[in-house]
């Protein structure tokens, strides 16, 4: 895979000494409420419905006193040495009413605060972004060499408290990095961020049969949640079907049957000629699933794949 396979594109880069693996922050001005409510707003903005494409840097700051010696402090070192001066990750950000505290406890938010906060000031990192959906670059390059010195210079000579959003010339220099997916711990937050947004959408309701058909499968989750999961699938597919009728884009992803010259013949529309499946439907409640996790099929393609579907569970001992 790709980072142009991916169902968006990269909005902004975050320049870090430590890479994200749950969650990136971002330093307000100040800790009272207002600060951290422009500094998230702004932070948004950048990354939009986007990625963000996670470069180490080439320095590495200094703890507070007493922390040169700390087992955490040296092992981050020398993690940073080996990825110094590269695009290490690609993430998909989620916006929440949770504070870093909330996300990562209190003890390591402490332990955080102790170790970088500068000046007494005890906000070090406090506006956080949970990581739901997050892919490896695997390409050992510098990002100098993979940008150019024009593009990265723009990009990362000069320290900025914000993201840094890329311009189409520098999304095309990324496009054929190879990536790989990884776990994203935190994939739980969007998910369940997402549940109040699905329960007060109005959802076509053959979507909603027909992804409840889909994750019929669904095990080890109590009722309630179930109801959750499967109504945030049905609004993610919903959102999907709709993006795909704005593009004029109504045709079978397996086997292109394309419905609109028989609709038209036949005076109905050409949605009703394609079913929509959700490819991972065990992924759902546990991986933070998108609009990429669907596809339109014919009616016959759509039964093929649900054949393979119970091949492939029987193979693997399900």
């Amino acid at each position: 895979m790709k980072i142009k396979d991916l169902p968006a594109s990269v909005a902004a880069s975050k320049a870090d000494w430590l890479p994200g693996t749950t969650w990136l922050g971002f330093t307000p001005t100040e800790s009272d409420l207002g600060s951290r409510n422009k500094c998230q707003s702004t932070i948004q903005r950048q990354f939009g419905s986007g990625y963000v494409i996670e470069y180490i840097t080439e320095t590495f700051q200094k703890p507070n006193p007493g922390f040169d010696n700390d087992a955490q402090y040296i092992a981050d070192l020398e993690a940073h040495r080996e990825r110094a001066g590269r695009l290490i990750a690609v993430h998909k950000l989620r916006t929440t009413s949770r504070d870093l505290e909330t996300i990562i406890g209190p003890e390591e938010f402490r332990q955080l605060q102790d170790m970088w906060a500068q000046d007494g000031k005890r906000f070090r990192w406090s506006v956080a972004f949970p990581i739901v959906q997050s892919f490896r670059i695997i390409d050992d390059r510098k990002a100098k060499e993979i940008l150019g010195p024009k593009a990265y210079a723009r990009l990362y000579a000069h320290s900025s408290a914000t993201l840094r959003p890329l311009v189409d010339e520098e999304r095309e220099l990324i496009a054929d990095l190879e990536i790989e997916p990884v776990e994203s711990k935190n994939a739980w937050i969007g998910i369940e961020d997402e549940f109040a947004l699905a329960e007060s959408s109005q959802i076509n309701p053959d979507t909603e049969r027909a992804i409840s058909r889909d994750l019929a499968a669904l095990e080890g989750m109590d009722d309630e949640r179930l109801a959750r999961v499967k109504r945030r699938a049905a609004w993610i597919a919903d959102r999907f079907i709709r993006e795909r009728q704005r593009a004029g884009n109504l045709t079978c992803d397996e086997c292109a049957f394309d419905p609109n010259e028989l609709a038209s013949e036949l005076g109905v529309k050409p949605r009703g000629f394609l079913d929509v499946h959700h490819k991972h439907p065990l992924d759902e409640g546990v991986r933070y699933t998108t609009t990429a996790d669907f596809a339109l099929l014919c009616p016959t393609c759509h039964r093929v794949e649900h054949v393979r579907i119970r091949k492939s569970k029987v193979s693997h001992g399900a």
